[in-house]
């Protein structure tokens, strides 16, 4: 959980001091912005399958990005918005 809050941490001091990375920039601040995004379509979103499965997605993205494998993250992150609809 500590490592979760200094991960937050350095995310944002990373927002703070660089440009907003796009899509297309798998790097730590992608993965912060493409994780706000993602939790805010899952908070509005109606229970159905695709639901589950872009939760599954955000949570192996969030692996992912917590192991700077940021490929592999900003993909599943952008997998569960496709799901959600909202990409």
């Amino acid at each position: 959980m500590k490592l979760l809050t200094v991960g937050a941490a350095v995310a944002a001091a990373t927002l703070a001091f660089s440009p907003i990375a796009n899509a297309a920039d798998a790097n730590l601040a992608a993965c912060v912005r493409l994780a706000h995004q993602v939790s805010d379509a899952l908070n509005t979103a109606q229970p159905s399958p695709a639901k589950d499965s872009a939760r599954a997605d955000a949570n192996a993205a969030r692996a992912y990005c917590a192991i700077a494998m940021y490929t592999q993250g900003v993909a599943r992150y952008s997998h569960a918005l496709q799901l959600l609809g909202k990409s």
